[in-house]
């Protein structure tokens, strides 16, 4: 295929029995008021209604396939491996995009910005109530390495990735479970060329994480910025300590307030 007959962008959901909010991601996407897209769907082997809820559009998707798969960061691999546009986002199952004029806000700024490694807007927060509510303020700002280095502030779901990147950093690390794009992002050193552009792209729906899962991932962003030696180990040290310690005394103030109500 020639690139000019290539989409601008490619939309990724990856699922996994989620027929609760499937359905209105997919709509989502489909809704938008642009055409040069293409829409792909990986389904991890789903064994609730997701994949009947999938057929009923299959004939709007690029490619679609439901089988079992080695976890998050090996369905990410598998959507881009099926993947023809310049550019790649990752819509998660549960989130959806916030308008129908989301992929045409951001085509000109794609179109004008190739040499961008990766180009983000903003996220909104919402329940995960059927009909959700707006939760804080929408998050992204204009990207900063060193505060890059803390937390991740490039939100997955609103984040457009030049595939050109992908081919130069290589494939989402399957040793991740979590903290899958933090790692990819770091890859690309105090060099990443990251554009912030103030869009709202997509709701996403918080809730639903355990106190297990948030320490996994405070643990594989540490794990992430020494093996890609994006800092000093003295601070990765202190940082981990101090992010710990957070943690917990979280925890046990959550604790308190429960006992005590």
């Amino acid at each position: 295929m020639d690139d000019t007959d290539k989409p601008l962008i490619s939309v990724i959901t990856v699922c996994l029995n989620a027929e609760d909010y499937i359905r209105q991601c997919l709509e989502s996407v489909i809704d938008q008021d642009f055409a040069d897209y293409e829409y792909i769907v990986i389904d991890g082997g789903s064994t609730d209604k997701t994949t009947e809820i999938i057929k009923e559009f299959e004939q709007e998707l690029a490619y679609w396939h439901s089988r079992p798969d080695r976890g998050l960061s090996h369905a990410f691999n598998q959507g881009v491996e099926q993947a023809k546009g310049k550019w790649i986002l990752f819509l998660n199952s549960d989130d959806y995009f916030a308008d129908s004029q989301v992929l045409y806000k951001f085509s000109s700024v794609l179109r004008d910005n190739p040499d961008k490694d990766v180009i983000f807007g903003q996220i909104q927060s919402v329940s995960r109530e059927d009909t959700p509510r707006n939760l804080k303020q929408p998050y992204g700002h204009p990207f900063r390495w060193n505060e890059f280095l803390r937390r991740d502030t490039i939100p997955h779901p609103s984040s457009f990735t030049n595939i050109n990147f992908i081919r130069r950093v290589g494939a989402f690390d399957e040793n991740y479970r979590i903290a899958i794009d933090y790692e990819f992002f770091l890859r690309g050193g105090e060099k990443l060329n990251a554009m912030f552009y103030s869009v709202v792209v997509s709701n996403m729906r918080v809730g639903g994480v355990s106190r297990a899962q948030r320490r996994i991932c405070q643990e594989e962003c540490l794990k992430a910025l020494k093996q890609r030696q994006a800092c000093s180990y003295m601070f990765i040290f202190f940082y981990g300590n101090y992010l710990r310690v957070r943690m917990f005394i979280k925890e046990i103030f959550v604790k308190f307030r429960m006992i005590s109500g």
